[in-house]
């Protein structure tokens, strides 16, 4: 980190908040919206039936300094006082709920447990990928246990209509870092937090499945794919998953 004229940090202070944050507690559940179907850059259009992704401690960040006491100051001046990139790109993370969890997007959502948080301004979410195990209360048949996330669904193009199935390994501790979770939270506050999965990226118009072309998934013709660890379609998703673009928490 570059070093920062101490009129700066002596500014900085000035306007940091003095009142003490306190701690509040709230609900987080799994979204139960539908899923939105999204088409790929090769023109599938991908209807998912099924989204589930096992993570582990939900983590909820706070506007850093760099928003917040120091947002009156002019850019040139940020651009000297703050050059450490990524430092802020998750935020201060003052908010969390512990533990292993299964998001599962296609089976209506539901209550994942209480969140403590400090009051204060939030921007974003974070979570750690993980393998989902028997302690899920998996059943040994399920396609997820042993995976990271499993996909269920349909891609169409023109009139052709294949039916498909993703399991997805992502790399014990792999950080989902900085997903949008606009919200101020107040002593009084009694929010619930949402999490939602988008299969596709509206701002950006892209998809989870950019570069699938599933037609070349089906060399036997018989209308079914499957993606799998050790599959090139396996890594063009895997990447893709782990991008902030597809989630965020909404309060509720």
């Amino acid at each position: 980190m570059r070093h920062v004229p101490k009129t700066i940090l002596l500014l900085l202070a000035a306007c940091a908040p003095s009142q003490e944050a306190e701690r509040v507690h709230l609900e987080v559940a799994v979204s139960g919206a539908a899923l939105a179907a999204s088409t790929n850059d090769l023109g599938w259009t991908v209807e998912l039936t099924g989204a589930r992704v096992a993570v582990a401690d939900l983590q909820f960040s706070i506007l850093g300094e760099m928003h917040g006491a120091s947002a009156w100051l002019p850019s040139w001046l940020l651009a000297r006082a703050w050059a450490h990139p990524g430092h802020y790109a998750g935020g201060d993370v003052t908010g969390e709920l512990g533990g292993d969890f299964i998001l599962d997007w296609g089976g209506g959502g539901g209550p994942l447990g209480a969140a403590e948080l400090l009051t204060g301004l939030y921007e974003g979410l974070n979570f750690t990928f993980r393998a989902a195990a028997a302690s899920d209360g998996l059943a040994a048949d399920d396609p997820l246990l042993g995976h990271t996330a499993h996909f269920t669904g349909t891609a169409r193009k023109g009139a052709d209509a294949l039916s498909f199935m993703a399991q997805l390994d992502v790399g014990a501790g792999t950080q989902m870092v900085g997903a949008p979770f606009e919200l101020e939270v107040t002593r009084d506050d009694q929010a619930t937090l949402a999490l939602r999965f988008f299969p596709g990226d509206p701002v950006a118009g892209t998809s989870l499945f950019d570069g699938v072309d599933f037609a070349a998934l089906d060399p036997d013709g018989d209308g079914v794919v499957v993606i799998a660890p050790g599959d090139e379609a396996h890594n063009i998703v895997r990447r893709e998953l782990q991008s902030h673009v597809h989630y965020d928490a909404i309060a509720e």
